[in-house]
């Protein structure tokens, strides 16, 4: 079926084969800084967080409502009786949230292609910048901002499939900085640090 041309809407795609880490679904969080769109500069952060479902992923009829092993979602897991919060910063592989480090560690160790997985996910957050840049360059232009006075933080949140193939689920502008443990501590404090120095905001006090 085509799809109407004059309506806006929006296509959703259930990813139903997710790259499983102890038979758990998970996503990547990933912090993006751009400081320019004309022309377009951004940079990855190389630290970030990997969210877990709580519960087993299974596709069985009887779980299919279980939002605990479909969703990732950090507010919703951590309601679950079952979710392990991260409570030591040196242990980033403990409960469900992980450091980025810990899942290429452990990505490693299993014979994944993290180097393959993370060139896929770096493409697809260039083509997602490239999609919106027009649009940024107009409306910046219209309201006389000059290239180098904006910036913006993005959280991009990424689900990859067992083919290493990433898939985008959203991308959040000015994702938030709630630290609720100290592996949240360590890694947004230091990302806020370096987004300061590279939009050139000096280190005060």
């Amino acid at each position: 079926r085509e799809l109407p041309l004059d309506t806006p809407c929006v296509v959703c795609r259930y990813v139903d084969n997710p790259l499983l880490i102890q038979a758990l679904k998970f996503d990547l969080r990933v912090y993006v800084l751009a400081t320019g769109y004309d022309p377009l500069r951004a940079y990855i952060y190389r630290e970030g967080l990997v969210r877990f479902a709580c519960m087993p992923y299974s596709t069985a009829d009887e779980h299919l409502r279980d939002a605990f092993r479909h969703l990732t979602n950090y507010s919703i897991n951590k309601t679950s009786s079952m979710f392990v919060e991260n409570t030591e910063l040196h242990a980033d592989n403990v409960g469900h949230k992980w450091s980025l480090s810990a899942l290429n560690r452990h990505l490693r160790c299993v014979s994944v292609d993290v180097d393959l997985m993370w060139a896929r996910i770096m493409d697809l957050i260039v083509k997602t910048l490239l999609s919106v840049t027009p649009s940024i360059v107009s409306k910046t232009r219209t309201v006389g901002c000059f290239p180098w006075n904006c910036f913006e933080l993005y959280g991009f949140d990424v689900m990859v499939d067992d083919a290493l193939k990433p898939w985008l689920l959203e991308v959040n502008l000015s994702p938030s900085m709630q630290t609720d443990s100290p592996l949240d501590l360590a890694i947004k404090s230091a990302l806020l640090s370096d987004a300061l120095n590279l939009v050139g905001i000096p280190r005060v006090g």
